[in-house]
């Protein structure tokens, strides 16, 4: 698969308009989309805060496994699936309401039975709010 541009766009394109409930439930909007690098941003609403109104770690873990879930899926045989079977996070800086979290998704092993991805997760002022490494099983 060739890295142009317009295939980027339609990458991202496809991605958005797919039927994932939970990724628009969040309100997550994917920028870019090729087989190594994934890139999106979460609006940071009331709905997805905990006290005193920054970004609740569960949702910046789901952000974080929406991404990686859909590198992994970008680099599938046809007719194979994927699920994430490991996912850890280092929480590092909080996400203020208001503000809008980036994503940027690339992978670190790309095997025939097993993808790893790595997701940081940035503030507006680019500091890095979360460092999420998963594993992604192919089924």
């Amino acid at each position: 698969m060739s890295d142009t541009g317009s295939e980027t766009e339609d990458w991202a394109a496809r991605l958005n308009a797919a039927p994932l409930p939970y990724a628009k439930y969040l309100g997550i909007e994917i920028l870019s989309a090729t087989p190594d690098r994934i890139e999106g941003h979460l609006p940071v609403r009331q709905e997805l805060c905990t006290m005193p109104d920054i970004l609740h770690g569960g949702a910046i873990m789901s952000f974080a496994d929406t991404l990686g879930a859909m590198g992994a899926f970008l680099n599938l045989a046809p007719g194979a699936a994927t699920t994430t079977l490991e996912s850890k996070t280092n929480f590092l800086a909080a996400v203020p309401l208001g503000q809008v979290a980036k994503g940027v998704t690339v992978p670190v092993h790309k095997g025939r039975k097993l993808t790893v991805w790595e997701t940081r997760i940035y503030r507006e002022d680019g500091k890095l709010a979360a460092l999420v490494t998963q594993s992604q099983i192919v089924l």
